[in-house]
């Protein structure tokens, strides 16, 4: 294909819905949903450049409620036949689908195909992370033409002209193509080195009154409209579990202070948005260009929340910094911490993280009264058991809002997968993707994954619910909302239920606190604390 010549006028991007296992379905694993900002970025250059641009995402236009789909799978989102229709409908001359993580490569796949069967001469494109890091297997994919590595705003763009014009796809800069029987990959070497020069997103390309209104993103929405942006690309450090620099390079850019404020207006004033989740993988690693954003939200006096739900980077914050985000409208923040242990933070993630500093911060936030949630890892090839624990145990001590434990998980391209790889802990060598990203399958010397899972259920329980800190220091309506959160995305956890009857008790509402407790035996009779509750009241069920 490197000298394909070909009208293109019409272009469609695709956000491809959701398909699960039988045994993985939204009751269990939670679907966040949020606007596709990497299309939405690429359709504002490509309209800049004269292209008639449609986006799809089929999440949000579709159904979330779950239908059925072959071989058992549960489709959330636009069936197949939808996705058709809209395909036929927009007549695109070509369709790019977006790939962002890897647990969604059969879908972003199975887009592709679809547009084969309704014209096989329509261009597919896929870009994100996963075809990034694994290119050569995405382009395997007889329905995949090409793929868009890292950055695509201009790759796009350049790569539209080149089919148009049937110059040489050679020249090109971070491309993924065949070449008749030949797949050929061109490295990225190139990045946006002024971010500001790229438009807004093309946010009016999007069912923008959905998002509020679907299943909550990754962090809970405490306002609605809301919506998410992202300030800055790349980060300095280089965990050994991540992806980031192989998507953005290998240096962390950001968009001015001024342009992040000009998106920020332009969102309160033409969506009418309460709520601001920033998405980047590291906001305050210059302290100056943050503080010059939140200061500007202050001196603004823009009526908006604001959250980080991908997490913080320790190791950019202090007590200035916090300050400014609660003044500005900062109500929770998220910080990667991972570990409780040094020796695994230094030698086996290789993660700038102070524990000491963890603490302090932690603290400061709490006392800030702003809500802060803690990420960490378990299960890390290298790490013992008693480094699991001591990370639990540091968790605890923290007294984190909500502490979230994750599964070591190899993903594609990282430095973790080499090493499970290199000395054979993977136990499924072959695991679907779609999976991976919710079980544990490594197994080390040191542990087996059913232990991992184990004190990854023990540790949610324990400190989240049992020794809740709200609960503990009297906080009773941030418990209440916590817990509420969990149910409102698993209604069917007899604990949640449980543990937001005791906070209803604690705070004096007996009557919320017996229909929490008789809920929680709805769902499992033989929970013998909540019917000891209810015996209590003199509700016990005969």
């Amino acid at each position: 294909m490197t000298n394909l010549k070909k009208e293109i006028n019409r272009v469609l991007l695709v956000e491809p819905p959701l398909t699960r296992p039988p045994d993985m379905p939204a009751e269990k694993v939670r679907i966040g949903v949020v606007p596709p900002l990497g299309l939405a970025y690429i359709a504002a250059v490509l309209e800049k450049e004269g292209y008639e641009v449609k986006i799809l995402d089929c999440i949000v236009e579709g159904s979330l409620k779950g239908s059925p789909y072959r071989n058992g799978e549960i489709r959330y989102g636009l069936s197949d036949d939808d996705i058709k229709a809209r395909i036929r409908e927009f007549s695109p001359h070509i369709v790019g689908v977006s790939c962002l993580t890897s647990n969604k490569y059969k879908d972003a796949h199975n887009v592709c195909r679809l547009a084969k069967e309704i014209d096989q001469s329509i261009p597919t494109v896929m870009g994100g992370t996963h075809p990034t890091v694994l290119p050569e297997a995405t382009l395997a994919d007889a329905n995949v033409d090409f793929v868009v590595l890292g950055e695509g705003e201009y790759t796009a763009r350049d790569l539209l002209h080149t089919l148009a014009t049937g110059d040489d796809l050679a020249g090109l800069d971070g491309i993924g193509y065949k070449d008749h029987d030949e797949i050929r990959i061109i490295p990225k070497t190139r990045y946006i080195e002024n971010l500001d020069e790229l438009p807004f997103p093309a946010r009016h390309l999007l069912r923008m009154d959905r998002y509020s209104t679907t299943v909550s993103p990754h962090s809970g929405i405490k306002r609605t409209p809301f919506t998410a942006m992202i300030s800055s690309r790349g980060c300095p450090a280089r965990c050994t579990f991540c992806t980031i620099r192989k998507v953005w390079g290998p240096a962390h850019r950001m968009r001015s202070a001024g342009n992040v404020l000009a998106e920020i207006e332009h969102l309160v004033r033409d969506y009418g948005i309460k709520e601001i989740h920033f998405e980047d993988d590291n906001l305050t690693t210059n302290k100056q260009r943050a503080l010059g954003i939140f200061n500007g939200l202050i001196q603004r006096k823009l009526d908006i929340t604001c959250n980080s739900p991908s997490g913080l980077a320790l190791f950019t914050l202090d007590e200035e910094l916090l300050r400014k985000m609660k003044e500005c409208g900062y109500y929770s923040i998220s910080i990667a911490i991972e570990s409780g242990d040094a020796d695994v933070l230094k030698k086996l993630m290789h993660k700038p993280v102070n524990l000491d500093k963890a603490r302090r911060i932690a603290k400061i936030t709490r006392d800030l009264d702003l809500k802060v949630k803690g990420f960490f890892i378990l299960g890390y090839p290298g790490e013992t058991k008693e480094q699991m624990k001591r990370t639990v145990d540091f968790a605890a001590s923290l007294d984190l809002d909500w502490a979230i434990f994750f599964i070591a998980t190899p993903l594609p391209g990282t430095e973790l997968e080499a090493i499970c790889q290199k000395n054979d802990y993977l136990i499924h060598k072959n695991l679907d993707y779609v999976r991976s990203f919710f079980v544990s399958n490594i197994k080390t010397p040191e542990f087996t994954p059913e232990y991992v899972g184990k004190l990854r259920e023990e540790a949610n329980f324990n400190v989240n619910f049992k020794n809740n800190t709200n609960l503990r220091l009297g906080k009773y309506d941030r418990a209440i909302a916590d817990f509420s959160e969990v149910i409102a995305l698993y209604p069917n956890l007899d604990f949640a239920h449980f543990y937001l009857g005791v906070a209803y008790e604690k705070k004096g509402l007996p009557d919320k606190a017996i229909e929490e407790w008789k809920k929680t035996l709805a769902i499992n009779p033989d929970y013998v604390e909540a019917r000891e509750k209810l015996k209590e009241y003199g509700k016990e069920r005969k």
